[in-house]
């Protein structure tokens, strides 16, 4: 796959054919290669087979329908902090993925690193509507950090994996024709939405190295979770309900619990209540 505009802002976009994981690959090229890989290098692919998501759950794409999607990140995302690097790169990711979709839905990151859609239905319920792309960050031994992400493009609505996906073609957006991301059309979709994902993501990190206030105020304006009553699951099967209030220093979920007293949440499920 042609990627020429991404290609352009980035030193390296390897496409393969087919990975077992994106974030497993490049990790092994930044570990084998003689001199460090540069920033900003990107692999995609378009048939991942073994992926791995967030909480070891599995993540594999749809050949012509979906994209895996890994860049090596060379920054270190300022006074914020790497525990910022998911929530940038999903506020990144929500911005690029909200251009094809009309008034009346929103892109957004139910935290801490889902990009979600949503209609005013969900809005008004407090929903953060369907998935249309994860994100994974490792960090590796140098400080370096590998953002990973899977991105439904034109999967159809009956052939979605679960009730709670959805893709850009079964959302509604416009995908300009395209029906498989191999035909111009559809690698013309790719290439936009990579380019504004690089370029979103760039701009954010530089906030949070000069600007980091502005940062956090960007990354809080493309959250689909604060504000809402949640419910956490915690290690042990444990739950705690209450209503998401803010992003702690660390990015960490700051619930406030119905009872008094707040729950800062590092790690969890998150649920979002009607």
């Amino acid at each position: 796959m042609e990627l020429t505009r991404t290609s352009e802002l980035l030193p390296r976009v390897i496409w393969q054919e087919s990975s077992s994981s994106t974030n497993a690959e490049l990790r092994e090229l930044a570990r084998a290669a003689a001199a460090p890989l540069p920033d900003g290098t990107m692999l995609v692919t378009s048939d991942q087979t073994a992926g791995r998501g967030r909480l070891d759950r599995g993540w594999v794409t749809i050949p012509g329908q979906s994209l895996a999607v890994s860049v090596l990140l060379r920054h270190d995302a300022g006074e914020l902090g790497v525990s910022w690097m998911p929530l940038l790169v999903g506020s990144a990711m929500s911005a690029a993925l909200q251009r094809p979709f009309g008034a009346g839905l929103r892109v957004g990151v139910k935290w801490p690193n889902d990009v979600h859609v949503r209609d005013e239905a969900d809005a008004i319920a407090g929903r953060p509507g369907l998935k249309l792309c994860g994100i994974l960050c490792e960090l590796l031994p140098d400080g370096a950090v590998i953002a990973g992400t899977g991105i439904n493009f034109l999967i159809p609505e009956e052939e979605l994996p679960t009730g709670r996906a959805t893709s850009l073609l079964a959302a509604g957006a416009d995908v300009n024709g395209a029906t498989n991301l191999f035909e111009p059309a559809g690698s013309e979709l790719v290439d936009t939405i990579l380019w504004d994902y690089v370029t979103e993501l760039r701009e954010l990190l530089e906030l949070a190295a000069t600007r980091p206030g502005v940062a956090r105020a960007r990354v809080a304006r493309h959250s689909l979770t604060l504000g809402t009553e949640v419910r956490v699951h915690l290690a042990g099967d444990e739950t705690v309900d209450g209503r998401a209030s803010a992003l702690a220093d660390d990015g960490a979920l700051v619930v406030e619990r119905p009872t008094g007293g707040v729950l800062t949440v590092s790690a969890g499920d998150v649920e979002h209540l009607r």
